[in-house]
């Protein structure tokens, strides 16, 4: 779902896709996948055994792929043949194989997980009405992102030059170009995580078990997550620091959404795994400490990786201070991923254009 968190987090990219028309457009688009998704599985329910947790993901898979590929060709405002002859190869792939399939699977094992953890609702027990919504609401979700990232390949082709694409090639490279300050957070959230299940195995009864692991794993991590986040955004000072300089309510706000909401996302996803497709028992340790640990990793390390896409975008629209100039790890971080050319005075303008902006 790191695609998801960029478009909401990094600035240029939540700007854009939150323009008053373009959610206009979306909430229209949005319609009939939906209705749809109802439709097929009203029908389908009565000649497939839907209650197969596997054949149920491959059907949202099937109509998520279909659902991205018609949101996607809407936000890019362009009819079927001039996609396929303008996009790329590789980023139609990602757009069916993990925004439409993949992806789409995903919300439908939250959707099922966040009704038998929260709800005492099972698919297992009860498969109709949680078959129908985690169809319904993941084939929508699906939609919502695929029409933005239409919309902002859309802008790109016309002339917009976009910092950070939310499709993680950036951070594949940058764990390539400076590895050790991911390591740093990958270990502070499998640590973090770790002694939170430990912790919280002393409380709650047996019935209550996930939901009290998965609300206290999703606390704590979001307080990582935020940490890794205005770490990665000022990497010349220290977060705690950074923090003396924010408003509370601001930083509430922050760890509320998105920190908290997508620790307790991935949480119930993986969660969703291990209960409907390796039908394990989640009140177990092995099951808590899967939850914690796969969250802990993951949203350090992204939220790292978003707070220094922040702090790039900032530089690629302004100067680089002598203060950042002095402090070898930002120059490190910018020269190793083509930001600032090796003898520090130039910023190159992102996306491997040619262009130039000379630092005065």
């Amino acid at each position: 779902m790191l695609h998801r968190l960029a478009l909401r987090i990094i600035p240029q990219l939540n700007a854009a896709v939150t323009e008053s028309s373009v959610r206009k457009r979306k909430r229209l688009v949005m319609l009939a996948p939906g209705l749809v998704a109802f439709v097929v599985y009203r029908v389908l329910k009565e000649v497939v055994p839907l209650s197969n947790p596997w054949l149920l993901l491959g059907l949202s898979g099937l109509l998520s792929v279909l659902a991205a590929l018609w949101a996607f060709r809407m936000g890019r405002s362009e009819s079927f043949a001039n996609m396929w002859k303008e996009e790329s190869l590789r980023h139609l792939v990602w757009i069916v194989g993990w925004i439409g399939l993949a992806y789409g699977v995903q919300l439908s094992l939250l959707v099922l997980a966040l009704l038998a953890i929260f709800v005492q609702y099972d698919f297992l027990a009860h498969p109709d009405g949680p078959a129908m919504m985690a169809l319904i609401i993941s084939c929508t979700a699906v939609t919502r992102d695929a029409f933005e990232l239409g919309h902002v390949c859309r802008l790109e082709h016309e002339g917009t030059k976009i910092v950070t694409q939310p499709d993680g090639r950036a951070l594949r490279r940058l764990l390539k170009a400076l590895p050790l300050p991911f390591v740093h957070w990958a270990a502070v959230g499998l640590l973090g995580a770790t002694g939170v299940v430990w912790g919280l195995s002393f409380l709650g009864s047996p019935d209550y078990g996930p939901m009290i692991q998965v609300l206290g794993v999703s606390t704590l991590v979001a307080v990582l997550a935020n940490a890794a986040f205005l770490s990665g955004q000022a990497p010349s000072q220290n977060w705690l620091d950074r923090t003396k300089t924010l408003s509370w309510w601001k930083g509430v706000q922050f760890w509320v959404w998105p920190c908290f909401t997508f620790a307790l996302t991935y949480c119930l996803v993986v969660a969703g795994i291990m209960r409907f497709l390796l039908h394990l028992e989640l009140n177990q340790p092995p099951a808590h400490m899967t939850m914690a640990l796969t969250t802990g990793v993951l949203m350090t390390v992204y939220f790292y990786y978003l707070g220094t896409r922040v702090f790039m975008e900032v530089q690629a629209r302004g100067k680089i201070t002598e203060g950042l100039r002095r402090c070898p790890f930002v120059m490190e971080i910018l020269t190793k991923t083509g930001w600032v050319s090796p003898a520090a005075q130039e910023v190159a303008v992102p996306l491997g254009t040619s262009e130039t902006k000379q630092i005065s």
